[in-house]
């Protein structure tokens, strides 16, 4: 059976690992004014200033997912929430992220490269731009898994029975962020 859908949603927020609660919550991290744009669910990152970006393919000071952010808009002086974060010159640029490394989330996999049997394995994020008109990240899952140190622990493939068909593109996989600023692999800092 076909999956569902191969257009990747980036990082979706899913459970946490044992039992803890999965209560979503949000820590807020500072985003500089004028950064590029990031997109609901992307992979975010540490810099070495102190502010967050969007993760690259190579990120190892990975934060989580970009819930959204907060900040004064600097055209109508309001207060703005948006979902995703426009490339914007504000001062007070504020940003919620899932990000606690015992959370696992879901991605999709756009090729039919990955198998049950990678389950264990690590690998890393394809970037996606943003789909319009919600600014949902695209981002997907590299489609093939290591043993070496990289950005994602694969858990498992999802339990959605519309998307865990791994022999056809799209396949959803809950993943662990294994290079997580925050979790006991990083072994340095910034």
């Amino acid at each position: 059976m076909a999956n569902q859908s191969t257009t990747g949603f980036g990082l979706r927020p899913i459970a946490k690992i044992g039992q803890n609660d999965n209560n979503a919550g949000l820590s807020e991290w500072l985003v500089a004014s004028g950064s590029a744009a990031m997109y609901h669910n992307d992979m975010v990152m540490l810099t070495g200033d102190g502010v967050i970006l969007r993760s690259s393919n190579s990120s190892a000071n990975n934060i989580g997912s970009l819930n959204g952010v907060f900040y004064t808009d600097p055209t109508t002086s309001k207060p703005t929430w948006s979902n995703y974060m426009p490339s914007v010159a504000a001062s007070d640029i504020v940003a919620f992220i899932n990000s606690d490394p015992q959370q696992i989330f879901e991605i999709r996999n756009a090729t039919s490269t990955l198998a049950q049997a990678d389950a264990g394995g690590t690998t890393k994020i394809v970037l996606g731009a943003g789909a319009t008109p919600n600014w949902v990240s695209t981002s997907t899952v590299y489609d093939s898994a290591g043993t070496s140190a990289d950005q994602f622990k694969l858990i498992g493939i999802s339990r959605d029975p519309d998307n865990q068909d791994a022999s056809s593109n799209g396949c959803i996989w809950r993943v662990q962020i294994y290079e997580h600023i925050l979790g006991n692999i990083c072994a340095a800092g910034i």
